[in-house]
């Protein structure tokens, strides 16, 4: 969650109607726990450390070990599943354990004793990354470990910090529409454009909220992409564009949200997440999306969980989720943005859509966290009050 994240989980918290404080304990926060034993794993993980090459030489061989996974629940898990999975069981005689969650997945790291993780790698998106490292609860990642970093998109790697984590998968926001309207809407100013203010109404995600709120800004393009938001005279009038320019009628907390406000009419266009849309909206009649050049996204960054007694596995399994050819297997199969400069997506559609360099990279409006994180409980307050007042 879905920087967002996947974003079509039921399990998907409420946050516009929390404090900040609030929002860190669904988050799994609490107290801040030192890293104990750290030192003593730097040099080594205990258990799953193999390096002898397998029979294909293509990787260490890690026959009768297992590794615990931790990835976004519903659909996401899934796909992950049938593509991953088998791929690499089958490199290096390893096996995957694939756990499924969605906001308790700093909590379970916190909640256990620090040499006993409920798990030896977690997906995070922008947020969870930043609140995981401030906790110290991921080991740093050896960088002669995982080669194909290398291959990651220069933008991936410099716009947030790698030492605890890799860049592998994410998605841009996108806009769904009814194209019974008439109307192709292809950037997000045109959600103010008369057609849409005479239609049934926009829905938008309020459980992750700072991406509308980055759409939203990049849509009043008074500073270059989102830079409204960053900006002390201007921040708040994002939301004041929001509530006069943006016809809300749905506000969602997870996919199943949108896609019913669209199958009971409550709403004709929508802010979503590329992904989930790309692969849930053949399923649904009328409804087509696009993705606009300019918006905004998340990264998720891939993270070895503290204590873990298998740190080589878990940065051999980092590599091989940033391998060209694994990247270009799984888009077979998940509409995702990948990180590899040299992976190749499925179809045409998607390499349009999707960034393939740092140039088209720099055109979303990634959120700054740390800067989210200081000003949490500003805006969802005004992302409450606006939910509040609109119905």
């Amino acid at each position: 969650m879905s920087d967002g994240t996947e974003r079509s989980e039921g399990e998907s918290t409420d946050y516009t109607r929390s404090s900040r404080r609030t929002f860190l304990a669904a988050a799994g926060a609490g107290t801040a726990t030192a890293l104990a034993g750290c030192s003593a794993l730097a040099g080594g993980g205990g258990g799953g450390n193999g390096g002898t090459a397998g029979d294909s030489g293509s990787g260490p061989d890690f026959s009768g070990e297992t590794l615990r996974v931790m990835v976004w629940s519903g659909n996401y898990a899934d796909r992950f599943e049938e593509t991953i999975k088998p791929m690499y069981e089958e490199r290096t005689g390893g096996t995957l354990q694939v756990n499924r969650g969605w906001n308790e997945i700093l909590a379970q790291i916190r909640s256990a004793p620090e040499d006993e993780p409920p798990f030896d790698v977690t997906i995070t998106e922008g947020y969870f990354y930043l609140l995981g490292r401030a906790d110290d609860l991921f080991l740093p990642v050896r960088s002669e470990n995982v080669p194909n970093m290398d291959e990651v998109i220069d933008y991936y790697t410099d716009f947030r910090t790698t030492e605890f984590g890799v860049p592998i998968d994410g998605a841009p926001t996108t806009l769904i529409y009814r194209n019974d309207q008439d109307f192709e809407p292809t950037e997000w100013s045109d959600l103010a454009s008369d057609t849409v203010q005479n239609s049934n109404g926009l829905g938008i995600d309020k459980g992750f909220w700072w991406f509308p709120q980055h759409d939203a800004a990049v849509a009043m393009d008074d500073i270059e992409l989102a830079g409204e938001v960053y900006d002390e005279e201007l921040s708040m009038e994002v939301f004041d564009y929001i509530g006069s320019e943006w016809p809300i009628e749905g506000w969602a907390t997870s996919g199943e949200d949108i896609w019913q406000f669209f199958e009971n009419g409550i709403i004709d266009y929508a802010q979503w997440y590329y992904e989930q849309t790309a692969f849930d909206i053949d399923d649904y009649d009328n409804l087509s999306h696009t993705a606009p050049e300019r918006n905004s996204g998340f990264v998720n960054h891939w993270c070895p969980v503290r204590g873990t007694d298998k740190r080589r596995m878990a940065e051999d399994f980092l590599n091989f989720l940033l391998d060209a050819d694994t990247q270009t297997a799984w888009s077979e199969n998940s509409p995702t943005l990948f990180t590899n400069e040299n992976m190749e997506y499925a179809t045409d559609k998607l390499d349009e859509d999707l960034p393939n360099n740092s140039e088209e990279a720099e055109l979303i409006a990634w959120p700054d966290f740390e800067y989210v994180n200081s000003n949490f409980e500003t805006f969802a307050d005004r992302i409450s009050e606006m939910e509040a007042s609109s119905n």
